[in-house]
């Protein structure tokens, strides 16, 4: 049997002391408007510390503040193995919604690209592992094609702004504040000076927080960035960064002005820090620490496929959730297979939550997982295109999924063909949970229709007055 599947290079293990080659992920270079030049943070702002792991690296609480996250956010969605095939739905007008005719939820439309805008008409979300609303979900951040990053109101969805960002070196290189809903951070490549970013929502200014003497200046071929497949900082109250320029890695704590652990790979990837600051994920397979040490192997065939860092509401463990396609050595496709199977980095535990062995079918293609919701710990959404016609099981579904019970629900058709259509990549879903996992924001161009919108499934646990 052949399956096609969309999904990245592998990568090569990282040895110790050697060097990872990478053939390239599948995320598209960000070309915008170069921005204002930057201003410099005040003087108090961090400065670098000697390379190594530091001595009080905050402990993370055992659970966030906010919702449980063992709430059933799944009570009352649908949570069988039936084949519910897609029938015709008009898209919504935009600030309206529509019920899904196969799942009972209600999705809200909340762009409108001109078609007039030709190849242009593209909103949507950065990516599945950013974070698209702020801390207290009051805020909303859309990437519009050509125009930029916009700010849009985040539980109104009216447009506010477009964000006067200094070069942020990729669209999905923009990270939420897991605290202050007014701040972000982004690297910047303006005139190729390997600045990091902070952005006030308040006062639509951008401050370089630090210059990291450690990279080049000058030089286009390393710039500073969160490497090819980014994902979310630490949730705090370390504030753990991933960062590269050229072959130079680290993990960098915003909150101490620390660099914490530095490595020497020439791959495009960066270590990406996990949500307790503890651990950090490398793409070769290996969890490390903080200084970038090997602790431990997981049981992967390929650690590149898509993923997304996240963290246990029962244990608070941080985990990696990920597609896999194929079982690693000694293992089985019938146990080891799925479209989301959860890695817990402090044991290397692993839970297959949608896969064959859970009675779903082997992954479609084009699968994507969002496990930011720092409020609702343990909870997940994933975003699969497969047959876009939507007619068997996971096809062209979105679902939410709580990965410490193995409760799933299927929460929508998404109607998108992405690759399958004229749009290719712009219009894959890339679904991403908000904070407190009550909604979840994906792209979708409709049935292969003149534009790629924005659209939020508003799941029944949400409220305007929850959502903070």
């Amino acid at each position: 049997m052949i399956r096609i599947r969309r999904r990245r290079s592998p990568l090569f293990p990282l040895a110790a002391g050697a060097l990872i080659l990478f053939a390239g992920g599948c995320r598209k270079p960000y070309k915008g408007n170069p921005g204002p030049s930057p201003s410099m943070a005040p003087p108090a702002a961090p400065t670098s510390a000697p390379i190594g792991l530091p001595s009080a690296l905050p402990s993370p609480d055992p659970f966030p503040s906010g919702p449980a996250g063992a709430a059933n956010l799944c009570e009352g969605l649908v949570q069988d193995l039936a084949p519910h095939p897609m029938s015709s739905l008009a898209p919504p007008a935009v600030g309206r919604t529509t019920v899904d005719p196969e799942f009972g939820t209600r999705i809200r439309r909340i762009t409108g690209a001109p078609s007039a805008e030709g190849a242009s008409a593209v909103v949507k979300p950065m990516y599945s592992t950013m974070p698209a609303w702020n801390a207290d979900e009051s805020r909303l951040i859309l990437w519009h094609r050509e125009k930029g990053h916009e700010l849009y109101d985040g539980r109104t969805y009216q447009f506010i702004r477009s964000l006067k960002l200094v070069s942020p070196s990729d669209i999905e290189d923009i990270l939420w504040d897991p605290v202050d809903p007014d701040v972000l951070y982004y690297p910047s490549n303006y005139n190729a000076v390997p600045n990091l970013m902070r952005y006030r929502v308040s006062t639509d200014t951008s401050e370089v927080l630090k210059h990291f003497d450690i990279c080049p200046t000058g030089d286009w071929g390393k710039l500073l960035s969160l490497g090819s497949d980014p994902m979310y900082l630490s949730w705090g109250p370390a504030k753990v960064i991933g960062l590269g320029c050229g072959a130079t890695k680290f993990l960098y704590d915003i909150s101490t002005g620390q660099v914490l652990g530095r490595a020497t790979v020439s791959a495009s990837i960066a270590p990406q820090p996990g949500a307790t600051a503890q651990v950090a994920w490398f793409f070769d397979g290996s969890v490390y620490d903080a200084a970038l040490r090997p602790l431990r192997k997981l049981a992967l065939k390929n650690a590149s496929e898509h993923s997304s860092l996240g963290r246990s509401g029962t244990t608070g463990h941080d985990l990696f959730n990920t597609v896999v396609f194929d079982a690693p050595a000694g293992g089985s496709e019938a146990s080891d297979v799925g479209s989301l199977v959860s890695f817990d980095l402090q044991t290397a535990q692993r839970r297959v939550v949608v896969g064959i062995a859970t009675g779903y079918p082997y992954p479609p293609s084009t699968t994507h997982v969002s496990s930011v919701a720092q409020k609702r710990p343990g909870w997940v959404a994933v975003s699969i295109v497969g047959d876009p016609r939507g007619r068997g099981l996971l096809d062209n579904e979105l679902l939410l999924a709580n990965v410490d019970t193995g409760t799933v629900c299927r929460v929508g058709h998404h109607r998108s063909w992405a690759g399958e259509g004229k749009w290719g990549y712009w219009a894959e879903p890339h679904a991403v949970i908000s904070p407190t996992g009550t909604r979840i924001l994906f792209g979708s161009d409709w049935g292969n229709g003149p534009s790629v919108d924005s659209y939020v499934v508003e799941l029944p646990s949400y409220s305007p007055s929850s959502a903070r």
